[in-house]
């Protein structure tokens, strides 16, 4: 049986071409103990490809509470290690440095709505990935921050979904 190449960021067409889940969990910070603690959660993401520059990216994250939550944005290359991300609640969007071993999105700012307030609240996030090669596995640690103060972190541990490729255009 043939094996598959290994997919690494420096290849974004095979790399985010190609359906990605796994688990995570949400840990608030000591200070916030009055929020529910660590929540767990299932998270999907998979694309629809334009071009070989242009992309839709589809993410949907269920809790364990059963609550479902999905978000479509688009990315863009915009250089052969640089993928430009927006989506309606990242204002500005963001861009992702790629690298051999995973990649980086520079910091960015996403809107969350809480149930008991009346507009949605602006966090700023700081999000890595980093591949291993060996396990097949990504994990991508995201650590929230509220005007300086830190929120909590999240972490997802994704493997590419076997047998599903989308780098070919499917839109």
């Amino acid at each position: 049986m043939e094996s598959e190449p290994a997919l690494t960021p420096l290849q974004p067409r095979e790399f985010f071409g190609t359906p990605w889940s796994g688990e995570g969990e949400w840990t608030p910070r000591p200070w916030l103990r009055w929020l529910p603690g660590p929540r767990r959660f299932r998270f999907r993401s998979f694309t629809s490809w334009l071009t070989d520059e242009l992309w839709l990216v589809h993410d949907t994250t269920i809790w364990v509470d059963g609550r479902e939550e999905r978000r479509d944005g688009i990315a863009r290359l915009v250089e052969a290690d640089r993928i430009r991300f927006t989506y309606d609640d990242m204002p500005g969007g963001t861009e992702i440095q790629l690298y051999t071993d995973g990649f980086a999105f520079a910091p960015y700012r996403m809107l969350v709505v809480i149930p008991f307030l009346p507009i949605p609240l602006q966090i700023l996030v700081h999000d890595s990935c980093r591949w291993d090669a060996a396990s097949h596995a990504l994990q991508d640690t995201i650590n929230v921050s509220l005007i300086g103060l830190p929120l909590g972190r999240q972490v997802m541990r994704l493997r590419p979904e076997p047998g599903q490729s989308t780098s070919r255009t499917n839109v």
